[in-house]
């Protein structure tokens, strides 16, 4: 059963979405052990090869707690990911958490940080070339 979990993209309740084409979706919740940082990865890589999706983003608004040990295993998914050839997006970032880094001297390479997962959307469309917009004539609802 676990098996069937991990090949569907979901390991230990962490979803591997297809968010949009090219684009796919983690968000972290809880703690991020190393056991679950690898099966994490594990589930990722998988998915960026059943997809060829190009653009990851990493959602950590839900995590419970950073340490050093913690950054560097998000570092270490980022550089995974960047080795099969896809960009990640870290967003969730909290003010504690980006002080906390900091702080730590943790160096999170070149990879792209977003305080929002809106601000992820954004930059992950802008760097698949692919943009949303209103279609002609409809309101935005409350107006």
């Amino acid at each position: 059963m676990a098996k069937e979990k991990e090949k569907k993209g979901v390991v230990t309740g962490t979803p591997v979405s297809i968010l949009w084409e090219g684009i796919l979706l983690i968000p972290i919740f809880g703690i991020l052990d190393s056991l679950r940082s690898r099966q994490v990865m594990e589930a990722i890589l998988n998915k960026l090869l059943e997809t060829g999706s190009k653009t990851i983003i990493l959602d950590i608004l839900g995590v419970e707690y950073v340490d050093t040990a913690v950054a560097n295993r998000i570092v270490k998914i980022t550089q995974a990911t960047k080795l099969m050839g896809a960009e990640c997006i870290i967003s969730g970032v909290s003010p504690a958490i980006a002080q906390t880094i900091v702080e730590l001297g943790v160096n999170l390479g070149n990879t792209s940080t977003m305080s929002t997962l809106r601000n992820a959307l954004e930059l992950a469309f802008e760097m698949n070339g692919l943009e949303v917009g209103r279609k002609e004539g409809s309101k935005k609802k409350g107006t």
